[in-house]
Parts: structure tokens; C-alpha cells; sequence
């Protein structure tokens, strides 16, 4: 079995804008923006209410890497395509959240 961390650096955008950010998995949009300079620190003063419209806001996050078929690929994440089965184990999304794979619905999440 073939174990792969999906965790470090992705892009993130408002849902229905073209511009992509970097952004840090596992994390959250508010510390990705907080990082970004884009919205001031919530825990500050009265930060929360200006950056309430965040929360009201849809988020897309995405990671692209590239695999192949080959089984004795060098790296871990290039043997994905081998492997008979692929468990995505996606911990701790937030409320709301669709996961596809290469545009292919694979998992929803409400909690």
C-alpha cells in the first residue's frame, strides 16, 4: 500500500473569480488570507466583525500533482494510478464541502 500526505502547499480562490492564491494544507481560508495580508487578524480588537464576510463567502481549494500506471514510478504519489484501490481521507473540511478528483465527484461532507 502506497501512502501519500496531500499536506503543504495548494492554491485557494473565492468561488466564481479567476485568480488563484497560495495556500497551506491543512490550514483554514482565514489563515490563508491572514497570510496572505488580505484580511486583518480576527482575534484583534473588532477584526471579527470585518472579516465575517469571509464565513458567508464559498472557498475553493486545489492541488494539482502528476501520476502514472507505473508501479516502480520513483515517487510515491506518480504510483496512484497503479494501485487497486485509493482511499482519500480528507480531515477536518468545514460545513460544507464537495472533494472531486480531476472533476469527478468523490466525497461530500456537511458536520
Amino acid at each position: 500500500m502506497t501512502s501519500l500526505s496531500l499536506t503543504g502547499k495548494w492554491q485557494f480562490r473565492q468561488a466564481g473569480t479567476d485568480e488563484w492564491l497560495p495556500a497551506w494544507v491543512p490550514g483554514s481560508v482565514h489563515t490563508d488570507l491572514l497570510a496572505l495580508g488580505r484580511i486583518p487578524d480576527p482575534f484583534v480588537a473588532d477584526n471579527e466583525l470585518r472579516v465575517q464576510w469571509v464565513a458567508e463567502r464559498d472557498w475553493e481549494y486545489r492541488l494539482a500533482f502528476p501520476v502514472s500506471p507505473d508501479r516502480s514510478a520513483e515517487r510515491p504519489w506518480r504510483r496512484l494510478l497503479a494501485e487497486e484501490r485509493v482511499f482519500l481521507v480528507c480531515d477536518g473540511l468545514d460545513t460544507l464541502a464537495d472533494v472531486t478528483f480531476n472533476g469527478q465527484p468523490v466525497g461530500h461532507a456537511e458536520n
